[in-house]
């Protein structure tokens, strides 16, 4: 429900947006046959195969740079990543399109990922990764460079601009580090956020600015010239077969030397003969 109150608002109850309430699902689907396979058939978890385990993705588990993103250690872990993408996610999907959406969804869970690798393989130990933060944090990124100076309720009592509100976060990222905190795909997320907002705006720009160079307008401009250069030596064609016509009119026909002779008949055949 939205605050009615002018500069702010409360971001609870914004429309949920199919792609994101499927995205939502699935994460409580994978949550659910979590709890399931550890604490009822006490089998192997769904973490080993699925959660990022950098020694196993350099290995060839590369699967995992976006599985371990539907995967979550805690009740509390899954509902409040489950909250803000429904809260921040939504919004942004209404505006994208929701192919557009899920594509900025996953390539962001991705870099949060192989930021998580990186890491790992410049000695910074990660151990096992999961949770859906590395995308979510993009999404954060996102909503702040859309909408810079949307007022949102900091802890639901201070209102906040949303610039300001991601760089608070993102300092909590790197400042207030818990046992368990993947930093590395919180940092991933969001740069991915960022680097994809900026080339999506660089794109935006180019496409308003006039279409870029394309081989189809290529061979388009090409028939184009060619039809107009036709049109031209058949308007020439006509004027030059007139004053010809004209002076067969007032001279006979012996009066044309035999390359006007030539062209005349050439015209004819080419021009006035279809």
């Amino acid at each position: 429900m939205a605050s009615r109150q002018p500069g702010y608002e409360l971001r609870f109850g914004p429309s949920l947006v199919p792609v994101v309430k499927n995205l939502m699902i699935a994460n409580a689907i994978v949550f659910v046959l979590q709890f399931l396979t550890k604490n009822v058939l006490k089998s192997v978890p769904l973490e080993l195969y699925f959660g990022l385990t950098s020694d196993l993705v350099l290995s060839g588990w590369v699967w995992q740079l976006l599985s371990y993103g539907f995967l979550h250690g805690s009740f509390m872990h899954i509902l409040f990543n489950m909250l803000a993408l429904w809260m921040f996610g939504s919004e942004l999907a209404e505006i994208w399109g929701e192919r557009s959406f899920l594509k900025f969804y996953l390539l962001t869970m991705l870099s949060g990922g192989l930021v998580t690798l990186l890491a790992h393989v410049l000695g910074v130990p990660q151990g096992t990764v999961v949770g859906a933060s590395g995308a979510i944090y993009g999404l954060l990124v996102a909503f702040a460079f859309t909408w810079p100076n949307r007022e949102l309720l900091f802890m639901l009592i201070f209102p906040i601009k949303a610039k300001y509100f991601i760089i608070i976060i993102m300092l909590m990222v790197l400042f207030v580090q818990g046992e368990g905190v993947a930093v590395f795909a919180h940092l991933g997320g969001a740069v991915g956020g960022f680097l994809l907002i900026k080339v999506f705006s660089f794109w935006k720009a180019k496409s308003q600015s006039g279409p870029g160079w394309s081989f189809q307008r290529y061979l388009q401009k090409r028939r184009f010239q060619r039809y107009q250069e036709e049109m031209n030596h058949r308007e020439n064609a006509k004027k030059r077969v007139d004053e010809l016509l004209e002076k067969i009119s007032s001279n006979g026909m012996d009066s044309l030397s035999r390359s006007e002779k030539k062209f005349l008949n050439e015209a004819s055949k080419k021009y006035f003969n279809k």
